[in-house]
Formats: C-alpha cells, sequence, structure tokens
C-alpha cells in the first residue's frame, strides 16, 4: 500500500512519454513533412533523415510502454531511454561544434530529448529511493529473532543453524553471477578454499538465483561442491544486513577503474546478469553460531582478502 501513490506516478510519467514518442515516429514516419515546419527547416534535412528518426522515436516509444507497466521492474529500460538522449545531446553539441548542425535542430533537441531528461531522472530516483526504503524494512523484519539460522538450509538438505554450532562457517554472499567482482570472488575462492578448509572452516556460498544456473557458474571455478544456499527473495542477506548499493557503491569512479582493470588485466566482463544487480556482497565468519570476523563490501568493486578469515 505503501508505494501504491508512487507506483501510480511512475506508471503515469514513463506511459506519457512512451505515447508521445510512439505518436511523433508515426507522424513523422507517414509524413515528415508535417514535423519539418514545427521543428526543422524543411531545407536542411533529407527525408531519409526523418524516415530514421521516425522508426528509431517509434521503437523507443514501445520500450518505454513495456517500462510503463512496472517502472521498478523495467528501470534499466529508462536508464538505457536516458543515455539515449544524453547521447544525442552529446551529438548535436559534437556536430554543432564542427559545424554539422545549426540552430535549427533546437527545436528538435528540446522537444525530444532534453525535456525529457528530467521526467526520467526523477523516476530513476524514485526508483533508488524505493530500493533503499525497502531495504530498510526488509532489513527490519529478517534481522530480527524471528529469522534464526536454523530456517534456513543448504541446496543439499543441511540446516544452516545445526551447521553453525558444529562446525566454523564462512558465509560468502556473492554479487550477481554476471559481475566481474563476483567473477574475481570465486577465483580468489579458489585460490584460498585448501587453506580455509585445512583450518576447520566450512565454505558456505549464497546467492540470489536458483541451484541449477548457480552450478553451471560454480563448476567454471571448480566450487561446484561446496555448500550453497539458493535465496532468490535475498531473505538471507537481509538477515546479514546486507543491502541494496546506492549510487556511489554500484557506479562510483571506483567501480569504473576496477572494471576497467579487471577487463584489461584478467579478461573478466559484465556478463547476462544472474540475480538483483543492486544487491551488495559480503562475507562472515561464524563460530558457534555467532560472527566473529566479517568483511562487508563498502563498494562493489572491493577485493576482500581471505586471509583474514586464517588467523
Amino acid at each position: 500500500m505503501y508505494f501504491q501513490p508512487l507506483q501510480s506516478r511512475l506508471n503515469a510519467s514513463i506511459f506519457i512519454s512512451a505515447l508521445y514518442f510512439m505518436v511523433w515516429g508515426v507522424m513523422v514516419f507517414i509524413s515528415p513533412s508535417l514535423l519539418h515546419s514545427v521543428v526543422v527547416e524543411e531545407k536542411n534535412t533529407p527525408i531519409v533523415f526523418w524516415d530514421f528518426m521516425g522508426i528509431i522515436t517509434f521503437m523507443l516509444g514501445v520500450v518505454l510502454l513495456i517500462a510503463s507497466f512496472n517502472p521498478f521492474k523495467h528501470w534499466l529500460i529508462i536508464l538505457l531511454a536516458s543515455l539515449f538522449h544524453v547521447g544525442m545531446i552529446t551529438g548535436f553539441l559534437a556536430g554543432f561544434k564542427m559545424g554539422m548542425f545549426n540552430n535549427v535542430y533546437l527545436p528538435f533537441l528540446f522537444f525530444n530529448h532534453i525535456i525529457w531528461l528530467i521526467p526520467n531522472a526523477y523516476v530513476l530516483y524514485l526508483v533508488y529511493r524505493r530500493n533503499l526504503d525497502t531495504d530498510d524494512m526488509l532489513i527490519d523484519t529478517f534481522n530480527s529473532n524471528q529469522y534464526p539460522l536454523a530456517l534456513f538450509d543448504t541446496t543439499d538438505g543441511r540446516n544452516i543453524g545445526d551447521l553453525a554450532d558444529q562446525e566454523q562457517l564462512l558465509l560468502v554472499f556473492l554479487r550477481h553471477f554476471g559481475c566481474p567482482f563476483c567473477k574475481e570472488s570465486l577465483l580468489q575462492l579458489q585460490e584460498h578454499r585448501a587453506q580455509l578448509e585445512s583450518r576447520g572452516i566450512t565454505i558456505v556460498l549464497v546467492y540470489m538465483v536458483n541451484d541449477k544456473i548457480a552450478q553451471e557458474y560454480l563448476s567454471q571455478y571448480g566450487l561446484q561442491d561446496l555448500a550453497q544456499v539458493s535465496d532468490p527473495e535475498e531473505i538471507f542477506y537481509k538477515s546479514f544486513r546486507l543491502r541494496r548499493g546506492s549510487f556511489i557503491q554500484l557506479f562510483g569512479i571506483k567501480v569504473w577503474a576496477r572494471w576497467i582493470s579487471l577487463g584489461w588485466r584478467k579478461r573478466l566482463f559484465n556478463t547476462k546478469p544472474e540475480g538483483d544487480v543492486t544487491q551488495m556482497p559480503g562475507i562472515f565468519l561464524l563460530q558457534e553460531g555467532r560472527i566473529t570476523k566479517q568483511f562487508v563490501h563498502k563498494s562493489v568493486a572491493d577485493k576482500p582478502d581471505y586471509t583474514i578469515f586464517l588467523d
């Protein structure tokens, strides 16, 4: 109920923009000359340009129409639309500087790109705030005595509460499997696994997909036989107070620098996301059911040091 008014505002905002672009695209494609007098002088622009822009704009309207039904789920579409607008504006400015465009294109640029950045930015901000507010509620709910370790089982049927009472557990909460930082973490686990297990530490991987999908990824690192917890609803994540990331934690300068570095040095790249792309990871060492050491990421680009759990 709390998010229903917010959902309605987002739906309306995205629906209006979708309708605008679909109508604009159809009108330009059917009758380019009708728009020439409104947005740009006819003599400066060939018909084929407007045919192309009409098709692209109509397609933009279609994908935004899809996003309008659930902006929280399809926020990536809105982000990509915003980047498209930014790209068009940047391209115009670069072309204007090189003498390829002149002032007659400004109405087209304003009505089709500049003004839509404002509602798009507002929608993305509301989605961002909604995720953070939802996290607070989920953590308050699942970080209570009503959700002890005994409520969670591994994919092979072992109870986490029982395991924590009997053994030292290293709970490794992973990022989504398409993330290069997740891949780096799995490579580190592969490197330190023997040392950790020689100290009597049982490694438990926690992820946000079903175990069949996880096996495909983990087998690439020889980690498919480790104990695992499948947590698509992220309840286990919230019970350890692991939040969704802020904008800086997910897209800050450090993230971009490390992302480029991993791609260049280790050939680790973003692939298809498998899990919540905004969820932050973390690592916890449990002894007798209590946290004795932990590494909680301040940024998705933080590189965990597994040797701290060997002392």
